[in-house]
C-alpha cells in the first residue's frame, strides 16, 4: 500500500507494528476525532479495525 502511495504511517515510535491498545498512542479515546477525520474521508486504521500497526492509515480498504 505504501509503495503505491495509498498509505501512510504516523509516529512510529510511540506506535509500532506490534502495539496493541492501550500501549500505541494513537489507540488512546483522546485520539478518537483524528480517527474520525480520517474516516469521513474514506481512509481505513488497522488499528481501529484489527488492534495492531496503530500508526497506519490507508485510501483501500481490506
Amino acid at each position: 500500500m505504501h509503495s503505491w502511495g495509498i498509505a501512510i504511517d504516523f509516529d512510529p515510535e510511540r506506535n509500532r507494528l506490534s502495539w496493541k491498545r492501550p500501549q500505541a498512542r494513537l489507540s488512546l479515546d483522546d485520539v478518537i476525532p483524528y480517527w474520525q477525520a480520517w474516516e469521513a474521508e474514506g481512509w481505513l486504521s488497522l488499528g481501529r479495525v484489527r488492534n495492531f500497526d496503530w500508526m497506519h492509515v490507508q485510501a483501500a480498504r481490506l
